[in-house]
């Protein structure tokens, strides 16, 4: 059995920090890193196998780090002098059965501005959320899933994919997150993936979907 986490780490200046696992996304979030051995800039993320190595830029760096791992694996905290690497969620992924040798798309990507109600929708998989930047509150209702209410930059919920939900926001208040999320492979080849189950988008975004979803990368990747 597998779990996603997300992690929030802070690195000071120049410092150096480590961690293994067995698949991870890095985003960062604020200042810079070399990342196993590639310079990362702000709003820039990598993929990891196996070993996170980093150095932090003169700035110092404030990261995002999603990973699958086993269950009973120990917790991968980034270690390092001063370097503060908090656990803020872990979630088993309901909807698949993830055992080892099984093959995932694992997905980075964003929402941008999204307004208004997003109507009750679904996805084809299931992630970890991550707020961004938000003038107010938004609020994630579901029958039979996880509900929340994030109000500041830094939030994070998680979304079961198999569950419908419906996502909102009070006039004038904009959201833009961090998706962290686990597909069938198959869905490699589509941006926009979401299932409208009343028929219509309903948040303020139509059309092209590249206008509203950010992508930062996608791997394919095989559970050991």
């Amino acid at each position: 059995m597998y779990l996603e986490k997300l992690f929030h780490d802070t690195l000071p200046a120049e410092s150096l920090a480590s961690v293994q696992a067995q698949h991870s996304f890095i985003y960062v979030w604020k200042g810079s890193a070399t990342i196993n051995g590639e310079l990362v800039g702000e709003d820039s993320a990598v993929y990891a196998e196996d070993i996170v190595s980093v150095k932090a830029g003169v700035t110092g760096a404030e990261f995002v780090r999603w990973e699958i791992a086993p269950m009973d694996d120990p917790l991968h905290l980034l270690a390092g002098d001063d370097v503060s690497s908090v656990l803020r969620m872990s979630r088993r992924i309901k909807m698949f059965e993830l055992v080892p040798t099984s093959r995932w798309l694992f997905r980075l990507d964003c929402i941008l501005n999204a307004e208004g109600s997003t109507g009750l929708h679904a996805h084809p998989g299931s992630g970890i959320r991550f707020m961004l930047n938000t003038n107010g509150e938004c609020r994630v209702e579901s029958e039979k899933g996880e509900e929340s209410i994030s109000r500041q930059a830094g939030d994070v919920w998680y979304e079961e994919g198999s569950y419908p939900i419906n996502s909102s926001r009070p006039p004038g208040v904009r959201t833009t997150f961090l998706r962290g999320m686990v597909f069938p492979p198959e869905f490699e080849k589509y941006h926009d993936t979401v299932i409208w189950i009343e028929g219509q988008r309903k948040s303020g975004h139509t059309g092209d979907a590249s206008k509203f979803v950010k992508h930062y990368l996608q791997k394919v990747i095989r559970l050991r």
